[in-house]
This record gives structure tokens, sequence and C-alpha cells, in this order.
């Protein structure tokens, strides 16, 4: 009876992907994570994405996988922020990192419409997690929100630059608008009275190398 369960939530986990090609739009409310690392059952959704991308036909919709799975990964943070296991933060947003790793590599920048929505998406994530680092007051999940703010500002940066090496100005321009909001956030942050010295110079650093 236990395995026929056990095969039967697997079964409700997996059976939606073939119909999952396309991730959540940048306008769409980001919404919760049921199922978040702090979820007993989070390693059938970790299956789950693996044969995703096994089935993932082509690289295009392999792109479109990784915005998918970068995007769960920062509604799970939303939805660990609202938990006492504000240590699983960390970790999913290191995961996070990852899989935005693995889109910068087989994204096609020829591909306009596809630029477009990786910047209206990751303006999206930069904006959600400005959102969530001012509703919680755990000293280490915000400063991990922080440095990730600090890295996705670093990420749009490094995509930009291929963007201008392939003569892409408009569309570099469209994706400096997340890399603007990062940077604004760590300036205005370095100044802010409930960082202790040391985080204060850090920040101003980082945001005086974001600019």
């Amino acid at each position: 009876m236990k395995g026929f369960a056990f095969l039967l939530t697997l079964f409700v986990f997996l059976y939606p992907i073939p119909y999952m090609l396309y991730p959540v739009q940048a306008t769409a409310d980001l919404g919760e994570s049921r199922i978040h690392p702090a979820s007993p059952l989070y390693f059938l959704k970790s299956v789950r994405e693996a044969l995703e991308l096994k089935f993932a036909g082509t690289t295009h919709i392999k792109a479109l996988r990784q915005i998918e799975f970068a995007t769960r990964r920062i509604r799970e943070t939303k939805s660990l922020s609202k938990t006492s296991h504000h240590d699983l933060i960390v970790p999913t947003l290191e995961r996070y990192f990852w899989h935005m790793g693995e889109l910068k590599e087989i994204v096609s920048l020829k591909d306009a419409d596809m630029v477009r929505q990786v910047s209206d998406i990751v303006t999206y994530h930069m904006n959600v997690l400005q959102t969530i680092y001012s509703q919680i007051s755990d000293p280490r999940a915000r400063m991990s929100i922080r440095s990730a703010i600090h890295r996705l500002a670093e990420w749009d940066q490094q995509f930009i630059d291929k963007l201008n090496l392939l003569d892409q100005s408009s569309l570099a321009q469209k994706m400096a608008i997340s890399k603007l909001s990062g940077c604004n956030f760590l300036s205005k942050e370095a100044s802010s009275s409930a960082l202790n010295e040391v985080e204060r110079v850090v920040l101003t650093g980082r945001a005086k190398t974001c600019f």
C-alpha cells in the first residue's frame, strides 16, 4: 500500500511534464511554492526537474526549462521566508544561480524574443528578491539575499557584455533595467543603520563597482 501511494505521488508530480514547456511570465503573480526545501517530498521535485531536462528536445526548450527552474527557486525562497527555515534560503539561492549559470551558457543571444523574455524574468526576480528582503528580519537570510542581489547584478552585466559584443545594444539596454535596480538597492542599503560597520563597508564597495 505504501509503495502504491509513493508511485501515485510520483505520477502526480511527473504527469504535467509534457505540458510545462514555457516558464512563468514575468507579469504573472509569482505565487508561493507548496513544495519547498523544508518539505519532506522536495526530493520528488528534483526528480521531476531532472526528467524535465532529460526530455527537453532542443536547446531552446532547455533554456526555457532553466528559466522556469530558476523561477521555482525564487518562489521557494519566498515561501521559506515565511517559515522558520530561513537557513534553507542560502542553499536555495545557490541552486538559483546554478540554473542561471546554465541558462547563460545555452541561451541564444541572437534570438531577440528569448533575450527579451530572459530580461523580463530576471528583472522580475530582482524585484521579488528585494521585496522578500524587506519582509524578513533574520540577519543571515537578509545577508544571503543581499549577496544574491549583488550576484544577480553581476550576472546581468555579464549578459549585457555578451549582447554588446553582438551589437545588440537595444537588448542590452533592456537588460540593464535589472542591473540598475540591483545597484540602486545596494547603494541605498549600504547606508542602512540596521547594518554593522563591516557590512556597510562591504556593501558600499559592491555598490561602487556595480555602477
